[in-house]
């Protein structure tokens, strides 16, 4: 099946929205395949046709525009510039330029994977290194089994779990964790590593309980909040700038009060340390503690899927402001539709 997603626009932090089987989901798994192809994670032969472009913002003046089409397996067209007019990959089935020199890259393979130099290559280097730490967080598959480190599917590119992510962190850090997830309502007092024989396991201690609990007994929901809040300080502390994280069905599985405050606590987190944020979710109450100005609204077509954003739909988005809606009300009533008529 084919599928094609134009129109996106990420800021610092961003929300994605929409109906039902709009394709939200998909939109995630199209950027994560992206880095997937760019990091050679996944052989971009395993589809028909795959074609990219993206514009990554540099600075305020500098943007890189780059392109790439696979057509059974193989690059068929690949382009780096920048907005400028300086290029820097020009790629067709006749010839590879690179910065002004004949290569030969192998078929399969981008150019942009292939040649990596930090002083020769640097508009090359950013790219790279923003996949490199770019982040796939699947909250709904956060479970004993994953933060035990039994299953890795829902984060890339690095495999720790809960445990190794939370051993890594120095004990100022620990105590923020403690402290943040009081302020979500969950009474942590104290965090700790056991080890059995082989095996590593996290207690948490909750006031005014003298039962110490291993984080396979915790509920879903704290469960999933205490995952998120030691992984963004983990990877605060190990990555340096330019961190992405990507959520698909952030808050699932938290009760309302709970979820308000995580998506609160997540977006003030990530704008506050330099980490994009992109999460999608569908629920009312993530979209009234997100400003509209983040949002990327999907609408699909068939195989089409198209975003609205104050970005390419500015009006729409000031002529709202002047409603007195909810921000939910943007998303649930028929005020897109209406304007656009």
């Amino acid at each position: 099946m084919n599928w094609s997603v134009s129109g996106l626009q990420f800021d610092k932090v961003n929300l994605i929205v929409g109906k039902n089987a709009v394709g939200k989901s998909r939109t995630i798994g199209v950027l994560n395949l992206l880095v997937d192809i760019i990091l050679q994670r996944k052989e971009a032969s395993l589809y028909d046709s795959v074609v990219y472009k993206i514009v990554f913002s540099v600075d305020e003046d500098s943007e890189l525009i780059y392109e790439f089409t696979y057509a059974n397996g193989l690059v068929v067209f690949e382009s780096l510039k920048d907005n400028k007019g300086c290029e820097y990959i020009f790629r067709n089935p006749s010839q590879t330029k690179l910065y002004g020199e004949i290569v030969n890259p192998p078929s399969n393979k981008l150019a942009i994977s292939v040649r990596r130099d930090v002083i020769t290559y640097p508009e090359i280097e950013d790219i790279v290194t923003w996949a490199e730490r770019y982040y796939n967080v699947r909250f709904n598959a956060i479970t004993p089994s994953v933060v035990n480190g039994m299953s890795s599917m829902n984060l890339m590119p690095y495999r720790e779990n809960l445990i190794s992510m939370f051993e890594f962190l120095d004990e100022k850090a620990r105590r923020g964790i403690i402290k943040d997830m009081n302020s979500l309502g969950y009474p942590i007092e104290k965090l700790d590593v056991t080890k059995l024989t082989n095996l590593k396991i996290l207690n948490v201690k909750e006031k005014g309980i003298d039962m110490v609990l291993w984080e396979d007994a915790l509920s879903t929901g704290m469960l999933r909040a205490l995952y998120l809040i030691v992984f963004v300080y983990y990877i605060s502390v190990r990555d340096e700038k330019g961190k992405t994280i990507v959520i698909d069905d952030f808050c699932e599985g938290i009760d309302y009060d709970r979820a308000i405050k995580l998506g609160k606590y997540l977006y003030q987190y990530c704008l506050a340390n330099g980490i994009q944020l992109v999460a999608a979710s569908n629920d009312n109450f993530l979209m009234d503690v997100v400003d509209v100005k983040y949002w990327n609204i999907l609408q699909r077509n068939g195989d089409a899927v198209t975003a609205i954003n104050i970005h390419n739909n500015p009006a729409l988005f000031e002529k709202f402001d002047f409603t007195g809606l909810s921000n939910f009300d943007l998303f649930s009533s028929d005020f897109i539709a209406r304007y656009k008529k």
